[in-house]
């Protein structure tokens, strides 16, 4: 069925939310014009939403029409910012928010691709469509010069995993876009903030929920080919003009056109892609008593792509739960653990579109041809590497968060949570290039063909690299709300932030494996040239923030804030820092003169701010000199010797700074 959806005074809404009542994946999003297509039963009641106005629910049919009428409710909605909450009518700072009913509508294991054109200023993109491949996040521009522009992303108040985050777990996303917002997170926040809020357990009778979706990943746009016969014409009128042939084409590739007129050719990006699909299975079970609420959630994905042996997959868990221990004490945990495995291809489109199209793929026994092109010894089978016996390249992870926390409310307004994050990840990737893989034959050359194993054994390797990290982040917030004559609000906000971030690696690397059965696990067993390498890092931070917000009569709003930022990474006399920053507002539609604007205006803000935010953009050791180890020669003996060839300590090394200033008109609805 198709439907429009307009506003009281008939203009077209953008961006609605349609969804069938009783499905959490069947629904549609209102286009430019307003309008929509969703299939459904008749009969079917539908949800239509949109944010700043009333939700309604109505029953399916041809050609529906829907008014939604503005809710100005929605300005009392609470927003989550840095170390605290405030009301939506009541924000300074550059926020966007967006709700679970818009994350959940979005096929993709990654929540982020949810937030696609959504959020003001966040540019997303995607480096391939490669199985697995995550998304790289921008918000208003670059602030380093070599440090990621990542943001900093906040889940339940504390740094998590947003990657494997079960978006049916998400309850609402925040994005902290300007400095007067992100500074309380000091260096952390110098790119910008992602706060993200899970679900939680509420009270009431046990509530169970299992979502699916099902998906196709192919049909990609692809640059259009010259056809082989095409392919021919051209590079023979190239060769004509080069003045390699005659007009009469007596120097024509005639082996060529005997292949085309044969139908010898190959379609390499036909041969290489396929159709892919993405499967997703949630299971979430949540309830509890006025004291005690508990969520729980499994999550299943599994992303085929477009290469054959492209994949990836997903098992993820969530579990929170709270306890009201006594009405001024309250403690919780909340767990987030993933384990991924992908499966990475080595095909190149690139290289299969340039790649010769005459000859063919198979020999006549159904195997693959290891040099398919008509003359041409150098072009190896493009497809050799689908035989997961030759060639393996895969990683694993397994990520755990853990997060208790408790708080106390010893007085009306004010609280004091204390909360602690612990992290633990490990990452392994293998690789295997065997005898028969395309790396093999592209380096062994045709000989191969005809050599024994222990001749051609230099062109197999395999490699093992495991990593392991750890660390932990505790925070105390204490808040104190209180009001004065009910025309002055005050919340001041303390905190205290100290993390410690450790990690370790190895890896190992094999030449000569004689046997495809090995694969990386008997690296011992190589006949060629073996390596060891390991590395360690470590760093430490702390941080002390407060903060003040205003509010007089509801319009006139003020917030400011000052961070003591702290970092290892950095030189020692120029490690420590402060980020200060401040913001105003003016709700001008609270006005006695606006009054004539209220029935279709419903809030006008005028605000302005000023912030500092900085980033340690370097490694955890790039203020160090480095110490270099080698062994010197000399007859039969071997002196060690060690050297600083490598980099210079930098005692001036010290914070990247970006100052931002912001005047802005405010609409919202």
């Amino acid at each position: 069925m198709k439907g429009k959806v307009v506003d009281a005074s008939g203009e077209t809404i953008i961006g609605a939310t349609i969804l069938q009542v009783g499905s959490q994946s069947n629904g549609a999003i209102t286009d430019i014009d307003g309008n929509f297509t969703i299939k459904v039963p008749a009969g079917t009641t539908l949800e239509i939403s949109y944010i700043g106005y009333i939700t309604q629910r109505v029953k399916a049919q041809p050609n529906l029409n829907v008014t939604l009428t503005e809710d100005t409710k929605t300005l009392d909605e609470v927003i989550v910012v840095g170390y605290g909450t405030v009301k939506k009518r009541d924000l300074t700072g550059a926020v966007s928010s967006v709700k679970s009913d818009i994350v959940k509508l979005t096929p993709s294991a990654n929540p982020m691709e949810a937030l696609q054109g959504r959020v003001a200023g966040l540019d997303i993109t995607k480096s391939s469509g490669q199985a697995g491949t995550g998304v790289s996040l921008q918000l208003r521009g670059n602030r380093s010069i070599t440090a990621s522009g990542k943001p900093l992303f906040i889940i339940d108040g504390m740094p998590g995993d947003y990657e494997t985050l079960n978006p049916n777990d998400i309850e609402s996303i925040e994005v902290l876009k300007d400095a007067s917002s992100t500074a309380v997170y000091g260096s952390s926040g110098s790119n910008g903030v992602v706060i993200i809020t899970t679900k939680k357990g509420e009270e009431g009778k046990l509530s169970v929920n299992f979502n699916t979706y099902l998906g196709f990943n192919g049909w990609s746009t692809l640059p259009k080919m010259n056809s082989p016969q095409r392919w021919l014409d051209t590079r023979m009128e190239a060769r004509k003009w080069a003045g390699t042939i005659e007009d009469d084409g007596t120097v024509y590739d005639e082996i060529y056109q005997d292949a085309v007129n044969a139908g010898h050719t190959i379609d390499w990006v036909d041969a290489m892609m396929q159709t892919g699909s993405t499967q997703n299975y949630s299971l979430s079970i949540s309830g509890g008593t006025k004291k005690t609420q508990a969520y729980f959630s499994l999550n299943y994905s599994n992303e085929q792509g477009q290469y054959t042996n492209d994949e990836y997959k997903l098992y993820s868990s969530t579990a929170r739960i709270n306890q009201e221990v006594t009405k001024w004490f309250t403690a919780g945990m909340h767990m987030q653990t993933s384990y991924t495995t992908q499966e990475k291809t080595s095909s190149d489109l690139s290289q299969a579109m340039r790649a010769n199209p005459f000859g063919t793929l198979y020999k006549e026994d159904g195997s693959l041809n290891e040099y398919p092109v008509l003359e041409d010894n150098r072009q190896v089978n493009l497809l050799l590497n689908q035989n997961r016996d030759v060639y393996r390249n895969n990683a694993n992870k397994f990520k755990i968060y853990l997060q208790p926390y408790i708080r106390i409310t010893p007085l009306k307004g004010l609280s004091l949570e204390s909360r602690l994050s612990m992290n633990l990840n490990y990452n392994t990737t293998n690789k295997f290039i065997g005898y028969g893989s395309y790396q093999f034959y592209d380096q062994a050359g045709t000989g191969a063909l005809n050599a024994s194993k222990e001749e051609t054994s230099q062109y197999t390797s395999a490699s093992v690299s495991n990593s392991r990290g750890w660390g932990y982040s505790w925070e105390n917030i204490l808040t104190y709300n209180f009001k004065i004559s009910n025309d002055h609000e005050f919340t001041l906000t303390g905190v205290t932030t100290y993390s410690d971030s450790q990690s370790e690696s190895s890896s190992s690397n094999a030449v000569g494996i004689l046997s495809n059965t090995y694969y990386w696990t008997n690296l011992a067993a190589a006949v060629g040239n073996k390596t060891v390498s390991s590395g360690y890092s470590m760093g430490k931070s702390m941080g002390f923030v407060g903060r003040l917000n205003y509010s007089f009569l509801g319009k006139y709003l003020f917030s400011a804030s000052v961070r003591y930022d702290g970092n290892s990474k950095l030189a020692k006399d120029v490690r420590w820092s402060t980020f200060p920053a401040f913001s105003a507002g003016w709700r001008i539609s609270d006005e006695s003169f606006m009054e004539s604007t209220s029935d279709w205006l419903d809030n006008l803000k005028l605000r302005i701010g000023y912030g500092e935010t900085g980033a340690a953009g370097i490694s955890a050791y790039d203020s160090w000199a480095i110490l270099s180890q080698s062994i010197m020669g000399l007859g039969d003996e071997q002196i060690t010797q060690y050297s600083f060839p490598q980099k210079l300590s930098n005692p001036q090394l010290t914070w990247e700074r970006s100052k931002i200033q912001i005047l802005a008109l405010m609409l919202l609805s």
